[in-house]
């Protein structure tokens, strides 16, 4: 019996999003913040949550990625 990964794109990009560190490139990491930004417009239409709300939650996700971001400036320039 053969066992193979899961290289299918949407797969990399799955794990690429859940993880706590930064994506193992740089595009890698700009197509994570792309969709979790398009993701999290469409929970905010969705949920209807007050602005002030959305607003902190918006700024949370900034401060998480410029945090992978900068992590992952170190680990990409290195290679």
């Amino acid at each position: 019996m053969t066992t193979t990964q899961n290289d299918s794109p949407l797969g990399n990009l799955m794990s690429d999003s859940m993880r706590f560190g930064p994506a193992p490139t740089r595009s890698r990491e700009v197509a994570v913040i792309v969709s979790t930004f398009v993701l999290f417009g469409i929970i905010s239409l969705v949920a209807a949550a007050p602005v002030v709300v959305m607003a902190i939650a918006a700024a949370a996700i900034v401060v998480m990625f410029a945090i992978r971001w900068a992590v992952g400036s170190r680990k990409w320039g290195s290679r």
